[in-house]
């Protein structure tokens, strides 16, 4: 299971996305999701959704998700910071749903097309914080929404995965990630397995496959030598890993020319 952090500098962003397959990633924003046409599938929290057109998702802060395409399909994606719409801030930071999903709505899509088209526009950023406030005045209500209490946690995982980011080729464990950035190793451990349902260990282990799979397509070195550059510390490791994240050996891999996973 390999999550990226992507970082988005951004307050607000919109686009349009024609048959979206991204892999697992997350990131602080809030991302709202209507469905244009076509079926898409969206994998958030471990939960997998296929959504139809006009049917939308509301994805919280810092929520793994991932998009896979069932069918031709156009989405229309919106980002914003969680205190960018003023008033439901506290919402948004403070709860999540437990089904991110709305289907059809009668209202919704014609305002997140308009709330686009004004972004596109490039009108004035007050105008955006309305319609974002109003759209979420419509969509939260229709979510089953729970109180969550670790709001610290939540802002230190961008900390803790840029970290992992930078060191992740080294022999780093949760000793050494604790004392550097001053965590817990139990808040670490929790983050991991309440927030992505993976380990620790795993985690780095699916970022040191990453690595290799990414060795292994664009270079001709030995898949000894690639092991050990990409962090692990045994042969053995090394292939019972690749072959859980990628179903097949490293070995396998290179000589039946993959180039995608």
């Amino acid at each position: 299971m390999n999550i990226k952090y992507q970082h988005r500098d951004q307050a607000f962003h919109s686009f349009i996305s024609t048959n979206n397959t991204y892999p697992l990633h997350l990131h602080k924003n809030v991302e709202i999701t209507l469905v244009l046409s076509g079926k898409i599938n969206i994998n958030i929290n471990g939960k997998d959704y296929v959504l139809s057109e006009g049917d939308m998702a509301v994805i919280f802060s810092n929520q793994p998700h991932s998009y896979n395409t069932i069918e031709k399909n156009q989405i229309l994606l919106i980002f914003f910071d969680a205190v960018f719409p003023g008033d439901f801030a506290g919402d948004l930071l403070n709860q999540v749903p437990d089904n991110p999903v709305i289907p059809k709505h009668q209202v919704l899509p014609d305002l997140l097309t308009t709330l686009y088209k004004l972004y596109k526009e490039q009108c004035d950023i007050r105008l955006l914080k309305a319609y974002t406030s109003v759209i979420l005045g419509h969509a939260l209500p229709l979510l089953l929404m729970k109180k969550v209490d670790y709001k610290k946690e939540i802002d230190l995982i961008p900390k803790v995965l840029a970290y992992i980011d930078i060191h992740f080729l080294d022999h780093i464990n949760l000793d050494a990630l604790s004392r550097d950035l001053g965590i817990s190793k139990s808040i670490i451990s929790r983050i991991f397995s309440e927030q992505f349902h993976i380990s620790f260990r795993d985690y780095i282990n699916g970022q040191r496959a990453a690595f290799a799979h990414m060795l292994l397509l664009s270079t001709t070195q030995p898949v000894t030598n690639i092991a050990f550059d990409s962090g692990f510390n045994s042969l053995r490791s090394f292939y019972r890993v690749f072959k859980k994240e990628y179903g097949i050996t490293p070995n396998e891999f290179r000589r039946k020319g993959f180039t995608t996973t």
